[in-house]
């Protein structure tokens, strides 16, 4: 199933509301087409849609809480005295066991259960009316919960996993996700968080809340006994018993609000259901609530979570009476945040440090969050935050050192923001913008007089180009093969809007290349931050600089060169967020300019590489659009020019590793094509470079990392090849080089993914019983990695993940658990389905989608469901037209459409493709 960014919650859930409320026999194409709008705009935002509308189907195909759930109820009657209890540990309750009772409300009795009809085992929350509320509206309260819930689908909400009745004593009942955790301020405080932490973890509750409230519900019942935490550090909020539907139309008296006259009942019973403690005044009060009504709660707390006390409480003061309660809460004040906890808020263990803990505390506290928090505890509804987005964003705000909208805005006020979250920056580039500003100074003072002002206005201008010039090119040329461009980044900030501004009409050829060259520089420098989107406009404007043949007054090779760098630059950002088109736009124009370059200078070291590397980047990007042909003629292409390089520079490290990864591309690629023995032969010259690369840096840890990579992908191919010894025992090395590589970088991302994919090798071809406990640990640190990322990133993975996912569920059939094996399998197609929509042309994602629903299929019908496994192979045939053209290339994709047709009885029409696997099959 795909994770999705709980940031992007309050942007995801009015769209979503948008989709939902498509109906009608063309509602399915209406929404694809909202949805192919959206991806148009933003492909991650049409993604997360995507995955939220199969997860809405899943709801409605279990059907909660249909009308039958109470049709069987017994007429309304009232009993004067509760009936004894029906509940008791060992009862069975639909599929589930009850083990013992965890909670009791005025709702009804809320249990621990576990899961005992064999299908899969854990433990839920079983939520059960009370049978003395029946006939009192609470049955229709009851299911509205579940309702309530159903339409809820949030990482911070628990689950509703299923609903029903029971049949002896027709009480309903809902089974929710079965939370491990303690209350949020318990949490906090046992684990000492500190402020920022605290707000940390609020913003978990808010964003589950926030999502509520743009489903146009309220929760109406916030309080730290709703909101657990588990040991992990993950939010649940739990109980949505009392929420209202904000969309709900109260009953008027008319004749068109019989509908809702049983809701009108409901409402008035549930409009005074509370907790004091966390009470709105318009609640206490019996007023209309809104958003608004939980942003008071929300504020509540979160003046408990900072400070340790109630906002009512003020010194010795108690409120004993619900009068009194009331009055503080409709009336009193809350007491400032910051002077509540220098008095006598929240203290380490007492002694002579707690004095001057609160002080510091307090000092923390004290203006921004005094004033989100005093906002969010306003006494009329209206001078609130109107949501628990709009609270969020305030402290979001407040965590990145940002103005924050409560506070009045003013300059000196946002500068002082400003300086907060850049303070090194604003030294450093404080420094750079004098050092330019000292140029330019003389010509300032000048500009009084007569003609000769422009002049040196116009030095000065030249001065500071070729400063910036030299900053961005010879010393960025310094500083970039030891990984510290990063040093530039100052200068860059201040110097982008110089370099982009439209140049002198009267500017040199000259000064444009300089101008351009530190443009790229500049993109190449948000690139290594991860800036992507920053980066693009700079390298537009370069290129844009340097269109058109080299001009008069420059070195051609200079400036084709320079076209080279800013093209691929351009090109690699567009990559590296899959936008294969305009990617290759600018690669081919890259390795057109580098062509022109080798021309200018035939036979030079330089040119040569640029053009292999420009072929081997084009060869990279066939290989993802599945254009297998293409790419192994670009890698050859790249290979040939970098060992005419090697003749002049024998023992030029980069150029080693760079035929070494030529040679690894070109392997992975004849691989795909079913040519095994080949492929082969490459991964094995890669090694044969990367050993030489090895012998002249020994103690270059980056060689270490490149060979484990290449180990694995050799040990792959060797289990294709029927090796099976001498692929364990490359896996085996690269495992090891890895896990000393870790020794000595144990945050090494890159280090623990090949780990992964090394153990993963070695799981998938042993034994069902030793590799299934590795398999499921793999696979559970491969999707924790995913939480939180981007949907780019997380679908940059997700080939891997389907390979794991597929080898683990081939292990589980082996072992005859085919359900649990199902299990993984469909919300893994569900997440490839998803990523494919998205019109990228990755054939890596579409191979694995392709062999999931073939591997769904054979379990089907392993299970006798002959009718479910042919709908899978025809669902696979479908989509596997659009990629006809790989038939007889690539080898996955014709093994599955082979399958495929023989799992529905078409053997016939697929000879061709079946003599040609058993060509390349060494089996």
């Amino acid at each position: 199933m795909r994770e999705i960014d709980k940031a992007r919650w309050p942007q995801l859930s009015p769209l979503l509301d948008e989709l939902l409320d498509l109906t009608g026999p063309n509602a399915q194409q209406a929404r694809a087409a909202r949805l192919l709008q959206i991806r148009a705009q933003d492909p991650e935002l049409a993604a997360d849609l995507a995955e939220l509308l199969a997860r809405q189907a899943g709801h409605h195909a279990q059907n909660y809480l249909a009308p039958p759930l109470l049709a069987a109820m017994p007429p309304a009657t009232a009993p004067t005295t509760p009936p004894t209890p029906l509940h008791a540990a060992g009862q069975q309750v639909g599929a589930y066991t009850l083990l013992r009772q965890i909670g009791q409300g005025g709702m009804g009795a809320v249990w621990l259960a576990e899961r005992t009809d064999g299908r899969f085992e854990g433990q839920v929350a079983i939520k059960f009316l009370g049978e003395h509320l029946l006939g009192q509206g609470a049955a229709q309260r009851f299911a509205r919960e579940g309702q309530i819930l159903a339409r809820l689908a949030h990482p911070h909400i628990a689950r509703l996993l299923d609903a029903g009745v029971l049949p002896e004593s027709a009480t309903p009942y809902l089974v929710l996700e079965y939370i491990a955790g303690e209350p949020i301020d318990r949490y906090c405080n046992s684990r000492s968080l500190d402020t920022r932490q605290r707000v940390r973890l609020f913003q978990d509750v808010l964003a589950a809340v926030a999502h509520a409230h743009t489903r146009l519900i309220l929760h109406r019942d916030v309080k730290p006994s709703n909101i657990l935490v588990t040991p992990a550090g993950e939010v649940k909020l739990l109980d949505f018993g009392i929420a209202k539907l904000l969309d709900e139309s109260p009953d008027n008296g008319s004749a068109g609000s019989a509908a809702h006259a049983g809701e009108s009942e409901l409402t008035q019973q549930a409009g005074r259901a509370y907790t004091p403690r966390f009470a709105a005044p318009e609640q206490v009060q019996g007023e209309e609530v809104t958003t608004a009504t939980d942003v008071y709660a929300l504020g509540v707390l979160l003046y408990l979570l900072l400070s340790g006390l109630h906002p009512t409480t003020r010194g010795t003061e108690t409120q004993t009476t619900p009068l009194e309660r009331m009055r503080t809460v409709v009336e009193v004040e809350p007491q400032k945040l910051s002077d509540a906890v220098r008095s006598q808020g929240r203290k380490p263990a007492p002694g002579p440090k707690a004095l001057t803990h609160s002080a510091k505390l307090a000092r923390e506290l004290r203006g921004d969050l005094d004033t989100i928090v005093a906002k969010a505890l306003k006494k009329v509804p209206a001078e609130r935050y109107t949501n628990a987005a709009a609270l969020a964003d305030d402290l979001r705000r407040w965590l990145a050192h940002e103005p924050i909208s409560a506070r009045p805005d003013s300059a000196w006020y946002r500068t002082l923001k400003f300086v907060r979250r850049h303070r090194w920056g604003v030294a450093a580039g404080t420094t750079a913008a004098l050092s330019l500003a000292g140029l330019t100074t003389l010509s300032v003072a000048q500009s009084w007089r007569a003609e000769r002002a422009e002049k040196v206005a116009r030095q000065r201008s030249a001065d500071a180009d070729d400063l910036l010039g030299y900053l961005l090119g010879d010393f960025a040329d310094k500083l970039r093969p030891i990984g510290r461009l990063e040093l530039l980044n100052s200068v860059g900030a201040k110097a982008l809007a110089h370099l982009s501004a439209s140049p002198d009409a009267q500017a040199s050829p000259t000064s444009l290349l300089q101008r351009a060259k530190a443009l790229t520089v500049l993109g190449e420098v948000s690139v290594s931050k991860r800036e992507l989107d920053t980066a693009i406009e700079p390298l537009k404007t370069a290129r844009r600089l340097l269109a058109g043949p080299p001009p008069a007054g420059v070195a051609a090779t200079d400036w084709r060169k320079a076209q080279g760098t800013a093209a691929f630059w351009e090109g690699h950002i567009y990559y590296t967020k899959r936008q294969f088109g305009p990617a290759r736009a600018a690669w081919e124009d890259y390795r057109r300019r580098s062509a022109e370059w080798l021309a200018a200078a035939p036979g030079e070291f330089d040119p040569l590489v640029e053009l292999s590397y420009a072929e081997n980047s084009l060869g990279s990007l066939l290989l993802d659009t599945g254009e297998l042909l293409g790419a192994t003629a670009r890698f050859r292409g790249s290979m040939e020019l970098k060992q005419q390089a090697l003749k002049l520079k024998p023992n030029n490290l980069d150029l080693l590793s760079g035929l070494a990864n030529s040679h690894s591309w070109l392997g992975r690629t004849l691989q795909m094509q079913g040519e095994f023995a080949p492929a082969r032969r490459e991964f094995e010259a890669g090694l044969q470079y990367l050993a030489s690369a090895r012998l002249l840096a020994p103690n270059d840890l980056v060689w270490v990392s490149e060979e484990a990579l290449m180990r694995i992908h050799l040990g792959n191919n060797l289990f294709r090849l029927k090796a099976r010894p001498l692929a364990a025992s490359e896996l085996q090395r690269a495992k090891a080089l890895l896990q000393g590589l870790l020794e000595q970088e144990p945050n090494d991302r890159v280090a623990l993914n090949r780990l992964a994919q090394a153990e993963l090798g070695l799981a998938d071809n042993s034994t069902a019983v030793d590799s299934i406990p590795r398999l499921r640990a793999l696979l559970t640190s491969w999707l924790k990695q995913d939480q939180g990322a981007t949907a780019a990133f997380a679908t940059r993975r997700l080939p891997v993940r389907a390979r794991m996912t597929l080898a683990l569920s081939r292990h589980l059939e082996a072992l005859h658990k085919r359900t649990e094996a199902l299990e993984l399998l469909e919300p893994l197609l569900g997440a490839l389905v998803q990523a494919t929509a998205q019109g990228q042309e990755n054939i890596s994602l579409y191979t694995e989608q392709a062999r999931t629903r073939m591997a769904l299929a054979e379990l089907r019908q392993a299970e006798h469901q002959t009718d479910l496994a042919q709908a899978q192979c025809r669902l696979l045939i479908a989509e596997l037209q659009g990629q006809r053209r790989l038939l007889r290339l690539h080898f996955e994709i014709t093994e599955t459409w082979v399958q495929a047709h023989s799992c529905l009885g078409r053997d016939a029409a697929v000879e061709s493709e079946r003599i040609w696997l058993q060509q390349r099959n060494p089996s």
